[in-house]
């Protein structure tokens, strides 16, 4: 058999995306460790209108519209401030600010993407 000893008790492995009411992005740890992050330089983020769905693209060379991700140390995660998007889209992320859990999809002009679908508070 080909068992492998894990030593990461308590470490974080679940991805999510995290939205704060400044209009930052947070991907969590879970994300850097699943996708490996550290390859990534930034990500290209879409969104519909219809559907209140965002996607997150991440990308590993410079690009036009790109928003550079810092990432934290020992792969706690990453983020990136993307205030110029929402305002683009008049969304209140005083709002829809809380964590997201991602779904993984294949667009087909796009590519592989994360869609995290908005949930505003009362």
């Amino acid at each position: 058999m080909a068992f492998e000893e894990f030593n990461a008790k308590g470490g974080k492995f679940k991805p999510q995306i995290i939205i704060n009411k400044y209009g930052g992005f947070t991907l969590s740890s879970g994300m850097h460790h699943r996708y490996g992050i550290d390859k990534y330089m930034g990500v290209k983020l879409y969104f519909d209108a219809d559907t209140k769905k965002v996607g997150v693209r991440l990308i590993d060379k410079e690009d036009d519209g790109m928003f550079k991700l810092k990432k934290r140390e020992n792969e706690k995660g990453a983020f990136f401030s993307a205030r110029s998007f929402w305002g683009a889209y008049n969304v209140d992320t005083q709002k829809v600010s809380g964590r997201y859990n991602p779904e993984e999809i294949e667009d087909e002009k796009f590519g592989k993407m994360f869609v995290i679908t908005l949930i505003e508070k009362q």
